[in-house]
């Protein structure tokens, strides 16, 4: 091919920096003297064109939350994407597919070792914006089995600069590592996940996971079933219908376009999406969802700042099993301001009774518990004679609520840290009966035994705390709570009071008064005498604590307790089980697994397993324990 002369007065170091093939130059000459360039004149300029890969910014959706963005090499014609390898493995750390690389780029070879960390180094490779050409084979070694995938050794485009980046098609070696993988060049967007373990299914979304998945969307553990001082309300539930899973969750809007609204899901055995329905908020916030024997209620709440006590502080709402709308019921006033305030919610259901046990910051701004009994036949309120400053059931403070049907009485469980500063069980009387006059001992005087609706007949104090009253600072939460035919079980974690010296409504002085261990009190219902069990021992690891236990009962006479083992310096966590008597006694080992947390949603038994779901990277798994 002949050459053709061009002859330009020039900057020497401007055209070395653009990058042009200088072939001859007069000699002698200083950077501004005129420098004639020879060239070969090219023909196949627009044929090379064809073959255009562009260099863009794309969005990681990944299990670690991926970088914010991304330089990756487009090829639209091909559907295409080239991503380099450093890129690539970085978006893998922390997760089971995490590697240490070595890329040799004479020989375009990468060995990869799985399961070995990698410090990857902080490059600023100035690189093309395009690069044309066929790509190149490239010799991939994991763990010693050889594959290849296709590549571009890619040099920077910087006069300064002659290192090389590699560049590797991102489908081909996310197939080669069995990754679960997508692509949306028109969005810009590409997606890398490890798959899930045997114990662990996906919960499938309605859209694509692309687009599904939010990368900061992780279920995290409470901290009240840590060492916080009060519960909040629970977002997430799961149950069974008809041999499927119904999941309901409250989510609340991330936009002005979005609403607060409660999602609810339903799930095939397999993960499978079968049907998905949003029901809008009907108040300020959620409070939370029970599901009746026959019927769904949704709870909610509005502020009542004002202290009025005709505003609604409380609605229930009714629906069937499809979630259509068949009633509502309104509390009103409830010398409550802010409904929920520092607790949680839970309901029962004996008969055509329900009951909400819940909380509240009243109108004086003390904090107690707020119990509401309705008819859900007529929803008409049970107890509104009993709505005031002190209910008949009175806790204050009361930062954890439980409650459960037991006979024709309901079963109250109560975290209180003044009146009474203990965990409380109490019955509560579903039909009224007249007052008692109790003689005191001391001449003709009597105590008047208030009988009414929801008045305790019985209770007893499981745990008595030390410090002194109000004190926010309790050392102990309540994970669970459930009952059996002859006992009452709650499941908790506390810390060894024993090396506690002082306790206010901000801090616990002492030895060890962050670390805490799983206990089981078990309360017999007839003689109200209460056992004991402690399950773990923080002592024996380094910065070890457990979370407050989850229970799930397996059958009359066998119960789980699920929980978790927190490092509080890495809060790296592994999820741990039990399996035992309505007496505590353990009938298995404690075993543990990876990967795996429990938060505040409530466990069932489905299939022959004990499940729950959690978000794992904006990815909705079920995990399962197999049962024997």
């Amino acid at each position: 091919m002949k050459l053709k002369k061009y002859v330009k007065t020039v900057l020497l170091s401007s055209i070395l920096a653009t990058g042009l093939s200088v072939f001859t130059l007069e000699t002698g000459l200083s950077d501004y003297g005129v420098v004639k360039v020879y060239a070969k004149k090219t023909s196949v300029k627009n044929k090379v064109k064809k073959d255009k890969k562009v260099l863009k910014d794309f969005k990681p959706v990944t299990e670690q939350g991926g970088s914010l963005w991304t330089d990756l090499y487009t090829d639209s014609k091909n559907n295409k994407i080239y991503i380099s390898i450093e890129d690539f493995f970085s978006e893998l750390e922390g997760t089971t597919k995490e590697a240490k690389i070595s890329v040799n780029l004479k020989k375009k070879l990468v060995k990869v070792n799985v399961g070995k960390k990698h410090k990857f180094k902080l490059k600023n490779t100035h690189i093309p914006n395009n690069i044309y050409g066929n790509p190149e084979n490239i010799t991939l070694n994991v763990d010693g089995n050889k594959t290849e995938v296709k590549g571009y050794v890619v040099k920077s485009d910087s006069y300064w600069s002659k290192e090389k980046v590699l560049y590797v098609d991102f489908d081909e070696l996310a197939e080669k590592l069995d990754l679960i993988h997508d692509k949306d060049i028109s969005k810009k967007k590409y997606l890398l996940y490890t798959k899930l373990p045997e114990n662990m299914i996906e919960l499938k979304p309605e859209k694509s996971p692309i687009e599904s998945y939010v990368d900061d969307n992780n279920t995290s553990i409470g901290s009240y079933n840590i060492n916080d001082m009060w519960a909040a309300l629970l977002e997430n539930y799961l149950y069974e219908e008809n041999g499927n899973l119904v999941k309901v969750e409250a989510i609340e809007a991330n936009n002005k376009k979005e609403i607060n609204r409660v999602s609810v899901r339903k799930y095939d055995s397999t993960g499978n999406l079968l049907e998905t329905k949003e029901v809008p908020y009907q108040g300020e916030e959620f409070g939370g969802f029970y599901k009746g024997e026959e019927y769904n209620y949704l709870i909610f709440g509005n502020n009542n700042e004002e202290q009025s006590d005709s505003k609604e502080v409380i609605k229930v709402v009714k629906y069937d099993r499809e979630f259509n709308e068949l009633g509502k019921l309104s509390v009103n006033g409830a010398y409550t301001v802010y409904p929920f305030y520092a607790g949680s919610l839970r309901c029962a259901e004996i008969g055509q009774t329900i009951l909400i046990h819940t909380s509240r910051e009243r109108y004086d701004g003390h904090q107690s518990q707020l119990t509401i009994a309705f008819n859900e036949d007529t929803m008409s309120l049970l107890n509104a004679d009993d709505l005031g400053e002190f209910q008949r059931n009175h806790i204050s403070h009361d930062f954890n609520q439980f409650v459960m049907a037991d006979g024709n009485e309901f079963i109250a469980v109560d975290h209180g840290d003044a009146y009474p500063r203990s965990i409380k069980v109490s019955w509560l009387r579903t039909e009224a009966l007249e007052e008692e006059h109790r003689p005191t001992g001391e001449g003709n005087r009597y105590k008047i035994i208030d009988r009414g609706l929801l008045s305790p007949s019985k209770s007893k104090e499981i745990l008595n705390i030390p410090g002194k009253i109000g004190a926010n600072q309790t050392g102990v939460s309540i994970g669970s709570a459930l009952n059996t035919a002859s006992k009452v079980l709650v499941g908790v974690n506390r810390i060894d009071y024993s090396k506690a010296t002082g306790f206010d409504s901000f801090n616990i002085t002492g030895k060890d008064v962050d670390k805490r261990d799983v206990v089981l009190y078990s309360l017999d219902k007839n003689t109200l005498e209460v056992i004991e069990n402690k399950y773990t021992d923080y002592t024996l690891d380094k910065n070890t604590t457990y979370t407050a236990p989850k229970m799930v009962k397996l059958d009359g006479t066998r119960i789980m307790l699920i929980w978790n083992k927190l490092n509080l310096k890495s809060y790296k966590s592994v999820l741990q089980y039990l399996i035992v008597d309505e007496n505590g006694n353990k009938l298995s080992e404690i075993k543990t697994l990876e990967d795996m947390k429990i938060a505040d949603e409530v466990p069932i038994v489905y299939n022959n397993k004990v499940v729950w779901s959690e978000y794992k990277a904006g990815r909705l798994v079920l995990n399962t324990i197999p049962l024997e």
